[in-house]
């Protein structure tokens, strides 16, 4: 490593001999929807990545989409920056943060997207191409009928900020899209790829080749397991690329969920509490993985804590590139535990949206839970290494200790938010709140109006069309 740090720093002219990133995030996939940790749903493409890497066995990205994008392109708090909910057709993240894609860009790496983006819609700068990719593909908003490519009635397709009509699955679309930028790249400079699949988020909508596959799995959780299968064969078709262009050695891979599973649309996060939407274990410890050929340990597991926000610093320290952003990081560099385990010191971490969070430290997990729909809220203590299954509440045990780390918790700037056009479900909560329904065990979080509704119609213009302009 430290030699490559050296070729990158003095000798910008060598950047191709940088390694390469392919960063895949899977969309409200929940720990117990893969087939490396026991689930009914085919996952071999993924479970090939884990066996071949690292796998991340406590990792959390925060309850909802947007947050946990903006702690993975800023590598600080969404909490601090005001996302504290899914962005909608207003609002998006602030335009004076700067992005990983942006810090890679000008150390001479080619930057592509494809997929989902869900930080902002309103503005034209608010873009993927207006914000560090050279090229980007996909949909802006926070969902997209999966044949019709329509969000809340207009359509959400793109290339490069020109609106794009065509036919095609969305899973598969953006699996082509990579390939295209993958093969077509410069082959002089590094390449960063990231692919957000919007798969298996809401809709639910398949197609009959992947429901075939499961003829025994009925309802929502058919229809969910067939879009997994669907995203895993495109996991699979770009790990196969990487082999084809001869890269597979010089590219940093990373596969994870962008959040716990939603109950209602099929998903399961078994055998943690919760789900999406929520700060208990179901809602933000999802699956994930690392694999570089030759400098990972292939079949290694990472038991310490790894969060969203740790990929900015982590990911630049891997390749040797010196981060550009000017505000502090909240993450913190994990490559040496990657690497070769070593512990890595951190903090207190806060994780968590509008009236959920959770803060960690020493062991320690302080969860403050707010029910959809209702502004009453309690608090949970649990011991989170000894009972990752969130079973023992010990907030009576431990009161003095609760308050702590509520204060700690609260004490993290909270702007107003950037997503205006969600209604948070009550005031930010005071003190815990007796009485209030309590989460059972793999049950809760976010689901979706209707789990299986799309947007067949287009009742208002492409939303690029109506953005606006600088």
């Amino acid at each position: 490593m430290f030699v490559r740090t050296v070729v990158l720093l003095l000798l910008p002219a060598l950047a191709s001999a940088a390694p390469n990133i392919v960063f895949m995030m899977a969309d409200d996939l929940g720990w117990n929807d893969v087939g490396y940790h026991g689930s009914e749903i085919k996952t071999p493409n993924i479970d090939a990545l884990v066996e071949q890497g690292v796998e991340l066995d406590r990792y959390y990205a925060f309850p909802l989409c947007s947050p946990t994008r903006v702690a993975l392109m800023t590598g600080r708090s969404p909490i601090r920056q005001g996302v504290d909910s899914p962005i909608g057709p207003n609002g998006g993240l602030p335009l004076d943060e700067h992005l990983l894609p942006q810090t890679l860009r000008a150390a001479g790496y080619e930057t592509f997207m494809a997929g989902k983006w869900h930080l902002g819609i309103e503005r034209i700068a608010s873009h993927p191409y207006r914000r560090g990719f050279d090229r980007s593909y996909g949909h802006l908003g926070a969902a997209v009928d999966y044949f019709t490519h329509r969000w809340l009635g207009g359509l959400d397709w793109h290339r490069n900020g020109e609106v794009l009509r065509e036919e095609g699955y969305s899973t598969e679309l953006i699996t082509s899209e990579a390939l295209d930028q993958l093969r077509t790249r410069d082959k002089s400079k590094p390449m960063f790829l990231y692919v957000a699949f919007n798969a298996p988020h809401t809709p639910l909508q398949a197609t009959e080749t992947y429901l075939k596959r499961y003829p025994n799995v009925e309802g929502n959780r058919r229809l969910f397991a067939a879009m997994v299968s669907a995203m895993d064969d495109g996991v699979g078709k770009i790990l196969a690329a990487l082999e084809m262009e001869g890269i597979a050695d010089d590219t940093l891979v990373v596969w994870v969920s962008d959040n716990g599973g939603g109950i209602r649309a099929g998903a399961s996060n078994e055998p943690f509490r919760g789900g999406k939407g929520s700060a208990f274990e179901g809602g933000i410890r999802v699956p994930g993985a690392v694999r570089w050929n030759g400098v990972l340990t292939a079949g290694s597991k990472l038991e310490q804590q790894f969060s969203a926000h740790d990929w900015f610093p982590t990911l630049t320290s891997a390749v040797g590139v010196e981060p550009q952003n000017v505000k502090p990081f909240d993450g913190v560099d994990m490559w040496p535990a990657l690497e070769d385990g070593t512990a890595v010191a951190r903090s207190e971490t806060v994780i968590g949206v509008d009236g959920n969070y959770a803060i960690f430290r020493d062991g320690w997990k302080l969860v403050e839970f707010t029910p959809r729909n209702s502004n009453q809220t309690t608090m949970h203590l649990y011991r989170i290494e000894d009972d990752p299954s969130e079973e023992h509440d010990l907030i009576e045990v431990k009161p003095d200790l609760a308050t702590e780390l509520l204060a700690r918790m609260r004490s993290i700037p909270r702007p107003p938010s950037v997503s205006q056009d969600v209604q948070p479900r009550g005031p930010r909560p005071g003190a815990p709140t007796k009485g209030a329904p309590k989460a059972k065990k793999g049950r809760g979080g976010r689901g979706a109006r209707d789990p299986q509704a799309g947007w067949p119609d287009e009742t208002r213009e492409p939303w690029i069309d109506t953005a606006l302009r600088d």
